[in-house]
């Protein structure tokens, strides 16, 4: 991250669906890091991504708790905020092809490795240890980038 041959260098980072939800719901004790973690991607040198499966999974979970239509307004604002990567063919091939107990992660890493994403922020860092791009909890994220 930074600069490098006078050139601005983008950080490309994913946010797994946990933390898109625990900001939403408010959920405690990770919505303030998680919170912090987002909105810190909402700049100039660092760059924000959801898959587009994202979204589904949180109208899913957010309607049980907000309701239809309160859900949709997130939704909207989300998706005029954050970059959307799509899921297609190549991703589902790699992430079939990959080494993870759980597909929804390794759809979520072989995007983030298709699309040349630098870091992915998940609360379950232990889910992407077969991941080849790097995992780190929004706290530790914070941490190395100075809140």
């Amino acid at each position: 991250m930074g600069l490098s041959q006078g050139k601005t260098r983008f950080m490309k980072i994913l946010f797994d669906t946990n933390i898109i939800i625990d900001v939403i719901l408010k959920r405690e004790p990770f919505y303030t890091d998680s919170r912090n973690a987002l909105n810190k991607s909402d700049g100039y040198i660092l760059e924000g991504f959801i898959l587009a499966s994202t979204l589904t999974d949180i109208y899913y979970i957010c309607k049980k708790q907000l309701g239809h239509s309160a859900t949709i307004e997130i939704i909207k604002n989300l998706v005029d905020s954050i970059n959307i990567l799509n899921v297609n063919r190549d991703t589902i091939v790699l992430a079939l092809h990959a080494d993870f107990s759980d597909f929804e992660d390794a759809v979520q890493s072989a995007s983030a490795e298709l699309n040349q994403i630098d870091l992915i922020i998940s609360r379950n860092t232990r889910d992407f240890s077969n991941s080849k791009i790097t995992t780190q909890t929004p706290t530790a994220f914070l941490e190395k980038h100075n809140q």
